[in-house]
Formats: structure tokens, C-alpha cells, sequence
């Protein structure tokens, strides 16, 4: 009778060590369900942070052609979201830090060619700005005389010579009017033609660009254990591209259709 009691102690036991072994186990696995799923968590995190980084990168480039927007406006949401692109070194893999990089110095580099080739753009607007901001000073001169000429009339009698004076310094407003203000529409239209070929080299770049991001997208998806069809995902990026470049390209045909003719080169 004792020996059938420490048989069924003994059973008892080896079960007992049985469940705390599985529960060990199943503990063990919790954790590192937990911990995995903390890093995914993180890298998610950190990833659309970047993403967003280099989106707006790709905006700022996108109103490069926008002569209204001042430069420190354009670069002010990448500037803010930048900081985001350093933490992509400490989560991420080689393959996948290897094309981030290589992107993030291809958007540096258009960034900076094509901020060479805006600051002519911005020299002629600020050209014509002045131009125009001359005919209001001639405007008010010519209204200033109009009203001598005026007042010359109502005092009685002519004086032909002070009349002829004043009629010359009238004629000699409006003709710097005339002339100041084909000037600088001229350079307006001179300046649209411009910055028509200049959004053209932007949408060229930008397209490039975009092409650099598709594998970069489906190694971040990678890690991220999201599923993603490379070869499709790729012909959708083409597909999109092909239909922007034909809206770019009607968009700059109605633009030109609109411009004046001008005597500048």
C-alpha cells in the first residue's frame, strides 16, 4: 500500500514538472511573441516616419517652380521630419539601408542642382516685380502733371510755352509707362516659357526619383513581414508615371497656347 502511495506521488510529480515545464515554455513563448511584436511595432514606426521624410523631400522638390514659395518655406515639413531618416541605420538592414541611402543622396542631389537653376528664375521675377513697381511711380508722376495741365486750363488765359511743357513731361510719362510695361511683360511671358521647361526638368527628376523608391518600398515591406508583389507593384509605379507625364504634358500645351508672342530671345 505505501509502495502503490509513492507511485501516485511520484506520478503526481512527473506531471507537476510536465505543466511547469510547459507553462515555462509557454511563458518563453509569450515573450518572445511580445518582444517581436514590440519590434515590428518600432520599426513600423520608424519606417513611416522616414517615408514620410522622403515624401515630403519629394514635395519640396515638386514646388521648386513655384517662384512664390521662398525657399525656407519649401524645405520648412522636410526639415521638420528629416531628423526621422538617421534612426533607419539602427533598425534597419544593410539591402535596405544601402537603397535609402541611395536614395536620400539622389533627392539631396536634384535638390541641389535644380536650386542652381532657380535662382535665375527668381532674379527675373524680382526684375519684373521692380518694372512694374516703376509704372506705378510713373503713374503717379503722369497723374501729378495731368492735374497741372488741369488747373493750367482753369487759371484763364494759356501760357503755350508752360502748356507745351507740361504736355511734354506728360507725353514723356506715358511713353516711359508704355515702354516699361512691354518690358516687363515681356519678361512675364519670357519667365512663363521658362519656368514651363524648368517644371518639365522637375517632373523628369521627380519621375527618376519615384523610380528609386519602388525598392525601397518593398524592403521596408519586407521587413515589416508585409506581403507585396514586386513585379506588380512596379508596373503599377510605371502606370502612374505614364499617366502624370501625359497630364504634365496637356497642362503645358494649354500654358503655351496662352502666352503671348514677345520680342525677347
Amino acid at each position: 500500500m505505501i509502495l502503490g502511495g509513492l507511485t501516485a506521488l511520484g506520478g503526481v510529480m512527473r506531471t507537476n514538472r510536465a505543466h511547469a515545464q510547459r507553462l515555462k515554455e509557454q511563458f518563453a513563448h509569450e515573450r518572445e511573441v511580445k518582444n517581436r511584436e514590440r519590434e515590428m511595432s518600432l520599426r513600423k514606426e520608424v519606417y513611416l516616419d522616414a517615408i514620410e521624410a522622403v515624401t515630403a523631400r519629394f514635395i519640396a522638390i515638386g514646388h521648386f517652380s513655384d517662384l512664390e514659395i521662398k525657399d525656407d518655406k519649401i524645405l520648412e515639413e522636410y526639415r521638420r521630419k528629416a531628423p526621422s531618416l538617421a534612426k533607419i541605420i539602427i533598425i534597419a538592414k544593410v539591402e535596405t539601408v544601402g537603397a535609402i541611402s541611395n536614395l536620400a543622396g539622389e533627392l539631396e542631389a536634384t535638390f541641389l542642382r535644380l536650386t542652381a537653376k532657380r535662382f535665375p528664375l527668381l532674379f527675373q521675377s524680382q526684375e519684373i516685380v521692380g518694372r512694374r513697381a516703376l509704372v506705378d511711380g510713373f503713374l503717379k508722376e503722369q497723374t501729378r502733371i495731368l492735374e497741372l495741365i488741369k488747373q493750367h486750363n482753369l487759371d484763364g488765359p494759356r501760357d503755350p510755352q508752360k502748356w507745351q511743357v507740361l504736355q511734354d513731361q506728360f507725353d514723356f510719362e506715358s511713353r516711359r509707362i508704355e515702354e516699361t510695361l512691354k518690358k516687363a511683360d515681356d519678361l512675364a511671358a519670357l519667365l512663363l516659357r521658362k519656368q514651363l521647361k524648368f517644371m518639365e526638368e522637375i517632373f523628369e527628376e521627380s519621375m527618376r526619383l519615384s523610380r528609386l523608391m519602388v525598392p525601397v518600398i518593398v524592403l521596408v515591406r519586407k521587413e515589416l513581414e508585409l506581403p507585396i508583389d514586386e513585379s506588380a507593384y512596379s508596373k503599377i509605379s510605371e502606370e502612374q508615371v505614364a499617366k502624370l507625364a501625359s497630364a504634365v504634358n496637356e497642362f503645358k500645351l494649354q500654358v503655351h497656347s496662352l502666352i503671348p508672342p514677345t520680342s525677347q530671345p
